[in-house]
């Protein structure tokens, strides 16, 4: 692989790869937090605390050692916090 295309990867990966684990981690938290906080502070603080994974992506992807690996890294912890929002719309009965 070259090096642009390595930078390239890199880059659609963190920006299309930590959108969609900012959205997922919102979600999760959205549905998870009602249960502590009424419902528009959940999703408010939700909302809030998803842009900690966003950014923690980007660094993570500039730092992995290859950008298919970033990638990987990425693709799984997105299936897994997806996973989870699908675990606990079903346990709560909302829809997000």
């Amino acid at each position: 692989m070259t090096r642009k295309t390595e930078i390239a990867l890199r880059v659609v990966t963190a920006v299309v790869g930590g959108y969609a684990l900012a959205a997922g981690t919102a979600a999760a938290l959205s549905l998870a937090l009602p249960a502590v906080q009424d419902r528009a502070e959940a999703v408010l603080t939700a909302t809030m605390a998803a842009l900690l994974p966003c950014v923690l992506t980007v660094v993570m992807v500039f730092a992995a050692a290859s950008a298919r690996r970033a990638l990987a890294w990425t693709a799984g912890l997105t299936a897994a916090v997806w996973a989870a929002v699908l675990l606990l719309k079903s346990m709560t009965g909302t829809g997000v």
